[in-house]
């Protein structure tokens, strides 16, 4: 981690050294280009720029081709992402030190995947996915720099730099680095991610291809949490123990970490366009009116050397007679001015010629009526030039977007490698016994999916796409575990192919999309059938609404497990988990909106209160509602979010609290003359009800099912002010400043305080040279 630090240190400062000296030209629609460079190459493009570029051509795409734009503003949904995972952590209740897991306040059960992951989705906040990297289009060099301090001597930065070389051509680059102490003893969290991307179009647009690699490494010392004895010491307060460090906790030897590496590609070719074919006749007709209009500009300039003006004579600045009189200047009928039509005998501009007038070369005389006849002759070239274009702008054909028939054959690949690793230097009895003195627990996944696809579309039909996927896994420890009455393999491995097709369309303001895959063959077995609706009115409300039945197979980790402790070795043949879902989205601008899901969930998988795979006999029935809602007076803003959660079926493996409220009263406005600094202020209010949460298990990196300690029912309070300048956010924030008077019972998991008043400052700062 350390050497990749370096790199990225040197690769930071080279690409920036690069984007001084080597600009790329970048142009735009409408015939705005933006500077590219300040030396002097040779074939050198002089460059200006244009403020016909604006903010909305800094484009962020995703993997589904959604398109956003880099934000520079400061707003109170900025402050709710300002965290290490730099997402919205509503429904997650963090532990103590940056770089620790979360344990969950809410469920989502949207999306499956068919393919089954590793597991161990306590380390994997911090993980980025196929859908969370983005590609990048940008008129000019693009960086971004957020910064925050840690716990206890540590930070996090998170930077990218990201340029197009060319209109078809984009590459980003990103590291985030993470180090925080903590409070507590053992519980450091060191965190690296480095993502690359690049997208390339052809100038057609008919081949599109993009893809990126992704390497992480996430690793954190555990402690077990707080033994019986520090627990009471905290929660009465005891003022021997205000310094964390000193409280005892289960173990001080252990740490786990996930790390990998991801390569992605993702191309298609267009066979047929409607549209490609027509911007390749607007394109040779712009081609065949710029050489016509350069044939017009050659011609006037041969027309106005060719022609004398006899109203404005010529000025002679011919050399002085030696006794220092100037010569006397020719009639003015007689006088042209010969720019460039005579090379081998150069004549300034300013001299004046008469109808014999000698040259460098005594012996040669030029006479003017022979050079307007040579002028003559070129004029009529040029114009026999010009009518054999056979051009007229009347001539381009519009085109519309909507009436476009295309067919287009894809290939997306992805190969991946997970390792996730438990260490402890001693046997504890915390985790049981023991085959070995010193633990060393490893557990490898390998993954590769293929999709071939084929796309079509059409005006009224939309898109439509038929997808076959070749999915390949390798699941698996070092060795096969014989016990007395049980023999647990080394690994899962095998392949899976799948089916499927996707189609979505737009009718006026009505947007559909459905999308069903099923496994044909091989050594597992799913299907996913996905339907979501939108109708929205301008930016007055909208409606979302969607639905979901899938069919999975259970994470690999409950299915097959192998450790040094004797009582995490496992093998499980589950059925595979069945999923019903339905949701709705009301969004309305003015008022408020509300997101509501109702689950369904059979064979639910889970660990149980012993930390062992299980699964549910009896049906999950889970409904969540969410609300939110902004209230502005003047300079004052209250920001309400407010959950609400039940399960009417299955309370007895699956805990949520009922109600997660977060309620922020902040002040916005600008300060100073001119306006140079902007300004939000305020206190967020955070509290959920009592509930049985999860415990977390360091060796596995699993929450784990728990019915004796209920946590909850305490306020967390958060002072905040955040400014902007220019392009760059500054945020302050005292976090839980209410821990010393609303008493010391404020937990995330079990064993597991949640942090003490603590004075966090950062900044997002975005560079455009």
């Amino acid at each position: 981690m350390y050497f990749m630090k370096k790199l990225l240190a040197v690769l930071f400062f080279g690409l920036y050294l690069l984007t001084v000296d080597a600009q790329i030209m970048r142009a735009q629609e409408g015939g705005g280009v933006f500077k590219g460079d300040s030396t002097t190459f040779k074939n050198e493009v002089q460059i200006k720029l244009d403020g016909k570029t604006t903010y909305t051509d800094y484009k962020i795409i995703s993997i589904n081709n959604d398109t956003t734009i880099v934000d520079t503003t400061l707003t109170i949904a900025k402050d709710y992402k300002f965290n290490y995972i730099r997402k919205d952590n509503f429904e997650l209740l963090p532990f103590h030190n940056q770089g620790q897991t979360f344990n969950k306040l809410g469920y989502n059960f949207e999306n499956n995947s068919l393919f089954p992951t590793i597991g161990a989705t306590a380390k994997q906040y911090n993980y980025y996915k196929v859908e969370d990297v983005y590609y990048y289009d940008v008129p000019t060099p693009t960086s971004e720099f957020m910064y925050r301090t840690g716990m206890e001597q540590g930070q996090v930065l998170d930077g990218y730099l990201t340029m197009n070389t060319s209109r078809q051509f984009n590459f980003f680059v990103a590291y985030k680095g993470l180090r925080s102490l903590g409070k507590y003893r053992n519980t450091l969290a060191s965190h690296g991610n480095f993502r690359a991307s690049f997208n390339y179009h052809s100038k057609d647009n008919n081949y599109l291809l993009r893809g990126h690699f992704m390497s992480f490494d996430l690793m954190n010392n555990e402690n077990g949490g707080l033994t019986d004895a520090s627990i009471a010491y905290f929660e009465n307060d005891d003022p021997n123990y205000t310094d964390r460090s000193r409280l005892e906790v289960n173990f001080v030897d252990a740490e786990n970490m996930f790390e990998g590496k991801r390569y992605f590609l993702d191309q298609n070719l267009t066979l047929f366009s409607k549209n490609n074919k027509l911007e390749e006749h607007n394109t040779t007709i712009s081609n065949k009116l710029k050489a016509y209009n350069s044939i017009l500009k050659k011609i006037e300039i041969l027309k106005n050397d060719t022609i004398a003006n006899p109203k404005k004579p010529q000025i002679s600045t011919a050399p002085r007679k030696p006794n220092g009189t100037k010569k006397t200047p020719q009639k003015e009928k007689d006088v042209i001015l010969i720019t460039d039509l005579i090379k081998e005998n150069p004549i300034s501009k300013t001299d004046t010629l008469t109808k014999e007038t000698p040259l460098k070369n005594k012996d040669t005389i030029i006479n003017l009526d022979s050079i307007r006849a040579i002028n003559i002759k070129k004029i009529d070239s040029l114009s026999i030039m010009a009518s054999a274009l056979k051009v007229d702008s009347s001539d381009f054909v519009p085109i519309d977007k909507k009436s476009d028939y295309s067919l287009k054959i894809g290939h997306t690949f992805m190969y991946e490698t997970q390792h996730y690793r438990f260490k402890q230097a001693a046997v504890n009895p915390f985790f049981g016994e023991a085959y070995e003195k010193n633990i060393v627990d490893h557990t490898s996944y390998q993954k590769m999916n293929n999709e071939v696809y084929v796309q079509f579309n059409a005006p009224l039909l939309g898109t439509l796409r038929a997808k076959t996927n070749y999915f390949n896994y390798n699941y698996h420890y070092s060795s096969i575990l014989y016990l007395d009455s049980l023999t647990i393999p080394d690994r899962l491995k095998g392949n899976a192919i799948a089916v499927g097709a996707d189609w979505n369309t737009k009718f006026g303001k009505l947007y559909l999309n459905a999308d069903a895959s099923s496994i044909l063959s091989g050594d597992l077995t799913g299907n996913s059938i996905k339907a979501f609706v939108m109708f929205k009115k301008d930016s007055v409300y909208s409606f979302k609404g969607f639905a979901e039945i899938t069919s999975k197979t259970a994470d690999f980790n409950k299915l097959l497990f192998q450790s040094d402790y004797k009582k995490y070795n496992w093998q499980n043949n589950f059925k595979n988990e069945q999923i019903k879902n339905v949701g709705v989205e009301f969004s309305f601008k003015k008022w408020a909106s509300i997101n509501a899901s109702y689950n369904i969930i059979d064979n639910y998988t889970y660990f149980d209160e012993n930390s062992l795979p299980a699964q549910a006999t009896g049906t999950l029935n889970y409904l969540k509602v969410k609300v939110s809602n902004s209230i502005t007076f003047r300079k004052f803003t209250l920001d309400n979010t407010v959950m609400y959660q039940d399960v009417s079926n299955g309370e007895s493996f699956f805990k949520v609290p009922e109600i997660v409220t977060r309620n922020t009263l902040y002040y916005s406005n600008y300060l100073f003359k001119g306006k140079p600094l902007y300004l939000q202020t305020g206190v967020t209010l955070k509290y959920f009800t009592a509930y049985n949460a999860s415990a977390y298990n360091p060796l596995l990196s699993e929450f784990v099912l728990q019915n004796t300690v209920e946590i909850g029912n305490f306020p967390m309070l958060d002072f905040f002010a955040n400014a902007q300048i220019q392009r760059t956010r500054i945020y302050l924030k005292v976090e839980n400043f209410g821990a010393s008077f609303t008493g010391r019972n404020y937990y995330s998991a079990p064993t597991y305080p949640y942090r003490d008043l603590t004075v966090r400052f950062g900044l997002v700062w975005n560079w455009f040279i």
